[in-house]
């Protein structure tokens, strides 16, 4: 084995085990009664909601990673594929204890915590400007 296939062997092992870490603390907290307030499974069980994103952020985030950022947390979301819906009307999204978000993943599901391991980060597409270099 090549040291660039090793290198990227390795990476895709590391990435795999974060990607894993995170979405089980994110299905722990969404199973937490104590979180309840703030995130929780929709009635299928197909997608989470947020609630009141301030404090979610304050009082949930923090305590599970090591930032409270919101844009964060749906950045690392999207990037492993999850779809976001804001289900605040628009008039009430410049106030975060109002606003209310639903994450769904095809492999994040209630019930269904054996499937965690098979969300994986999406691949990054190339820079358009690369072409024809």
């Amino acid at each position: 084995m090549g040291t660039n296939n090793f290198v990227t062997k390795l990476y895709q092992c590391v990435q795999s085990c974060l990607s894993y870490l995170s979405f089980n603390i994110i299905y722990r907290m969404i199973n937490d009664p104590k979180s309840q307030l703030f995130i929780a499974w929709t009635d299928l069980g197909t997608s989470f909601v947020v609630s009141n994103v301030g404090e979610f952020s304050r009082s949930i985030l923090g305590s599970h990673f090591k930032h409270n950022n919101f844009s964060s947390f749906v950045r690392q979301l999207n990037m492993y594929g999850f779809h976001k819906i804001n289900r605040t009307p628009r008039a009430q999204r410049t106030s975060t204890t109002s606003q209310t978000w639903e994450f769904s993943h095809p492999k994040f599901l209630r019930a269904r915590s054996d499937l965690l391991d098979a969300i994986k980060r999406k691949a990054l597409e190339p820079d358009p400007r690369e072409r024809g270099r």
